[in-house]
């Protein structure tokens, strides 16, 4: 299935600005990272759910066998020739699948650190490996802040379908606050507390948003990973905006993302 402009996610959009191998790079990496986290929307049974999760474990193993077997899956034939360039390791890909599955539970989500620990391991950890496929550098308090500020704002944008299924979206402690509970918030029916139960997620954000921009400038060869990190501030100030969390995916308008991307690429703010 082709991917249009319009329906590109923040993190393809920045890889555009990379120049044509890395960017090829990137998109292939990307791929693979959005068919593990597209599980969740194509298998609703947790059973199902597992099974594919195990699938692509043992896909990402095969990978590393002598000679590597590969799978005939459109994700797994780009992975694969990643490997020969400083690519994802076998270590790193069963973690980011681990933290994706585990991200689903919501008994698991106990408080927000635990929240951050996910974000960590699961976009975290992908930045880090973009910004190899990249070979560009960034220092840690960066690397950090981007990761948990553009994985903020992709828990934020979940928030309804995460909500409705059941699944891990706002840690306990927070719904807790709020007087909810994962079923209650399911129903939809009480907008006011579910935001009020957000409200941590979003400070999160923001304080991941501010300390990026306390970072300094980006690196011109880092910017094409890194620059999905810009874009969380709007999806921040939306959230904010929102009366009813439900009704919302807290997205902007494609030229908005893609004029806002070419600003701080000229400038090198995040």
């Amino acid at each position: 299935m082709s991917v249009t402009a319009e329906n590109r996610s923040d993190r393809e959009l920045a890889a555009m600005f990379a120049p044509a191998d890395v960017r090829q790079r990137l998109l292939g990496f990307y791929a693979w990272l959005e068919e593990i986290e597209q599980i969740p929307v194509k298998a609703r049974e947790p059973a199902i759910q597992a099974m594919r999760f195990a699938w692509h474990r043992e896909a990402v193993s095969d990978l590393f066998l002598e000679p590597p077997k590969v799978r005939r899956h459109d994700a797994y034939e780009g992975l694969a020739g990643l490997l020969e360039v400083d690519g994802p390791t076998q270590a790193e890909l069963t973690g980011i699948i681990n933290a994706i599955e585990d991200g689903l539970d919501p008994d698991g989500l106990a408080n927000g650190d635990v929240l951050l620990s996910l974000i960590d391991a699961h976009h975290g950890q992908a930045l880090k490996i973009g910004l190899r496929l990249a070979g560009a550098d960034s220092n840690e308090a960066q690397t950090l802040a981007a990761g948990r500020a553009a994985g903020l704002a992709h828990w934020l944008g979940s928030f309804a379908f995460r909500a409705g299924r059941q699944l891990a979206v706002i840690p306990q402690a927070d719904l807790a606050m709020a007087g909810l509970n994962t079923h209650r918030l399911a129903t939809g029916r009480e907008p006011d507390l579910a935001k009020l139960a957000l409200a941590p997620i979003l400070d999160h954000l923001e304080d991941a948003s501010q300390t990026l921009r306390l970072t300094g400038k980006c690196a011109s060869e880092a910017f094409p990973v890194m620059g999905a990190a810009r874009l969380a501030r709007g999806m921040l100030k939306q959230a904010r905006a929102t009366n009813d969390p439900y009704r919302s995916h807290f997205d902007r308008p494609l030229l908005a993302r893609q004029w806002e991307l070419l600003r701080a690429s000229i400038s090198g703010r995040l």
